[in-house]
């Protein structure tokens, strides 16, 4: 920890109103190296100690930072005397990815009538210069991002001009069984060939944020260039809406059957894939990953693998979502858990992560890391084969993107 943290630190528990000097330097620091600012926590070198910093105005009645990786949702700034800088420091694992909000005089609150003034007044930190949105792009409504110095290197994501790259191409699918049309994006490796011995199958939910944040493109070239996996043709399926994804990711019967009935005859008429199980991957996060594993109890004569991402196993048919949470406890969550305890052993294989960010912070009966928790101890103790990956992250794709490759060596790897 440097010796202006310390300074700030001993100052503010004294409680003195004076404006202070280092107040500005802390500023300049924050402008030189972007926020937030990193330090050792020499006591503990699993950790460091991230600060945040704001200078307000005449109008900043308050400041806070909303995050998975604090102790609560929601947690306010201390103004620095009677300057116009503010700050917050906590300590975080080293080997962390995240990402935050800030929210100027915004409601200290993540549930009730007030929540929509609170998420009007979410942006992203002008002094990180990483964010979820374009450069250019306004702060509100961006959320920023953080990779701190020990967090896995991700290497499969980076894209390499000597690597044979793979082409992508774009349709579009009718659905009779949901009443519906979406996009398709289809990957096909390099030196694809029509016929000859049938590429490994990978589908994908979620298309478009696998295609932009998360470059499965990319991630599919380096790792057939390195023959880690076979040559697979990866089909990644866009969503209609918002609305639409929830009512078909959560587990729908019609969602499967749509898949095996519409989507896959449709794939194997016009591309040379497999139709082995142990060499086709269902693939999700979050709802999607919630949706691959459903498809896979569902049809596991077609899906063998599955791999989740962060799935949202406290999903249940009664259960209500604020904020991206459960309302309160008196839902339980667990429900395809349960679906997997009642019948017997299937012939697949998983791949599963969670963060650990990803917790209940507010104590609603369970959210991504708790459910994966219990859905892994589950599936071990039916006899399933389970590789579980835990991550210091929370809910987005900066993490995804590096475990994807994982998981497809762990499940059709060479």
């Amino acid at each position: 920890m440097t010796w202006l943290l310390l300074w700030v630190y001993a100052w503010l528990a004294v409680g003195t109103t004076q404006t202070l000097p280092a107040a500005d330097t802390l500023l300049r620091r924050a402008a030189q190296e972007g926020t937030p600012l990193v330090d050792r926590v020499e006591e503990d070198r699993r950790y460091v100690l991230v600060t945040f910093v704001w200078r307000g105005n005449a109008d900043t009645r308050t400041i806070a930072v909303m995050g998975t990786f604090l102790k609560a949702p929601i947690v306010a700034m201390k103004r620095i005397g009677n300057s116009d800088v503010w700050s917050l420091s906590t300590k975080v694992p080293i080997r962390a990815r995240f990402t935050y909000w800030l929210a100027e005089n915004s409601p200290m609150t993540t549930e009730g009538p007030q929540v929509g003034a609170m998420l009007a007044a979410l942006q992203a930190d002008p002094l990180n210069p990483h964010r979820t949105c374009a450069a250019d792009a306004p702060l509100k409504g961006c959320k920023s991002f953080v990779e701190l110095p020990g967090a896995p290197p991700q290497p499969w994501i980076v894209e390499n001009s000597s690597t044979p790259a793979g082409t992508v191409d774009h349709s579009s699918l009718k659905s009779e069984r949901l009443k519906n049309e979406r996009s398709i994006s289809v990957y096909t490796p390099a030196g694809y060939r029509t016929s000859g011995e049938r590429n490994a199958l990978l589908i994908v939910f979620d298309g478009g944020p696998y295609l932009s944040v998360v470059p499965t493109p990319t991630i599919l070239d380096n790792l057939i260039a390195a023959s880690r996996i076979p040559p697979t043709v990866a089909i990644l399926i866009d969503n209609p809406d918002l609305p639409t994804r929830t009512r078909e990711l959560t587990p729908n019967p019609d969602f499967p059957e749509f898949l095996v009935s519409e989507l896959l005859p449709w794939v194997h008429a016009r591309y040379n894939v497999t139709t082995d199980p142990r060499l086709t991957v269902v693939a999700g996060a979050s709802y999607g990953g919630l949706a691959a594993t459903y498809a896979a109890l569902r049809h596991p004569e077609v899906f063998g693998n599955v791999l989740c991402q962060s799935g949202d196993f406290s999903w249940a048919p009664d259960h209500i979502h604020e904020m991206g949470r459960l309302a309160d406890a008196t839902t339980e969550t667990g429900w395809l858990a349960k679906e997997f305890i009642r019948r017997p052993k299937l012939p697949i294989h998983f791949y599963m992560t969670a963060g650990t960010f990803e917790v209940d912070q507010v104590g609603t009966g369970g959210l991504v890391l708790e459910t994966s928790r219990h859905m892994r101890d589950v599936l071990l103790a039916k006899g399933y084969d389970v590789h579980y990956q835990q991550f210091v992250g929370d809910h987005d794709p900066f993490s995804w993107r590096g475990m994807l490759a994982d998981g497809l060596i762990e499940l059709i790897g060479r």
